[in-house]
């Protein structure tokens, strides 16, 4: 996974990808949390966790140029998604730690803040379960050298879900008043 992560890191795509979409982020945030009723500064870090998300899993794998959409991909990636057996080894092995690590830390920024920004964790943690659905059937259609496996949902989802739970007990923490605040004083 090092090795993958350091070539691919190395092109000027992901950088540009993400500088574009952070761009987008800081110029649209505003306006998308004021139509959505979302805190401003939360809505931004959502943002920019997507556009990280966006940059690491949509791009080609290094040196792979995007093939024409290949549909007949949808069914053996529905294949692997969903099989009982897969997910179940997705969920208690790995062959490659750094590989489960990315991909679960990859989705926790993103979620965390949408959490913060909606104060919705239970919408929040349902769209972010299925979002690595949809980022593994994009990755088989565009066969772009990118692999689609239960491994990387699974391990998108703990990610997701870490997110909402750390998201969950922020909102909590900054909502609570310390002792005596609020409290009539004693007479």
């Amino acid at each position: 996974m090092l090795g993958w992560a350091n070539d691919f890191l190395a092109q000027p795509w992901p950088a540009l990808t993400f500088l574009a979409l952070a761009l987008v982020a800081a110029v649209t945030h505003h306006p998308l949390a004021r139509r959505l009723g979302w805190a401003r500064w939360p809505t931004l870090g959502a943002m920019l966790g997507a556009a990280a998300v966006a940059t690491l899993t949509l791009l080609p794998a290094p040196d792979t140029s995007i093939g024409g959409p290949d549909l007949s991909a949808i069914g053996s990636c529905a294949g692997a998604l969903f099989d009982p057996p897969a997910l179940w080894h997705a969920l208690t092995t790995t062959a490659d730690k750094g590989e489960r690590v990315g991909n679960v830390l990859m989705f926790v920024p993103m979620t965390f803040f949408a959490v913060l920004a909606a104060r919705r964790p239970g919408r929040v943690a349902g769209v972010a379960v299925l979002v690595p659905v949809a980022i593994e059937f994009t990755q088989a259609i565009m066969s772009a050298g990118r692999a689609c496996i239960a491994n990387d949902w699974v391990n998108n989802a703990i990610g997701a879900v870490l997110g909402v739970l750390l998201g969950v007990l922020a909102t909590r923490t900054s909502t609570r008043q310390p002792a005596g605040v609020g409290e009539s004083p004693p007479r």
